[in-house]
């Protein structure tokens, strides 16, 4: 600026270069998983730029990312409390009484139909009714 030379600060910071970052080299399932962070707004993009060293072009490489791997339906599942995992657990307790119930139930009906089957064979009586209008 004195001299009739302007000079720009970029001139004199060969020190502060930034390296280059190749993004082709982090894994897809790495890009899924941040796409879905940041969709589920678990992180920002500021705080991913950080934490994972992405560089000065982070913003426009992870909106390439949403692009390319964001789904059209969110589905985000919150973690269970301690309540509802001994809610499950008294349920899936419930589930195996009910599917025992149901096999005895099952069975009883088996051994009814053998016992009317043999008696309707061996005393020739006629103990179901018979379907239709001839009754």
């Amino acid at each position: 600026m004195k001299n009739g030379k302007e000079t720009m600060l970029s001139d004199h910071m060969e020190g502060f270069q930034e390296k280059p970052i190749n993004y082709n080299d982090y894994e897809v399932s790495f890009r899924r998983w941040l796409v879905s962070q940041i969709d589920a707004e678990k992180m920002s993009f500021q705080q991913a730029r950080d934490r994972f060293d992405l560089g000065s072009q982070y913003r426009r490489i992870v909106r390439n990312w949403q692009e390319r791997y964001s789904d059209d339906i969110h589905l985000s599942l919150q973690a269970m409390s301690g309540k509802e995992r001994t809610d499950v657990k008294a349920l899936e307790k419930r589930i195996k009484e009910l599917e025992k119930q149901l096999e005895l139930a099952k069975m009883k009906n088996v051994g009814l139909n053998t016992m009317i089957d043999i008696a309707e064979q061996d005393y020739k009586l006629e103990i179901r009714k018979k379907s239709g209008p001839k009754q």
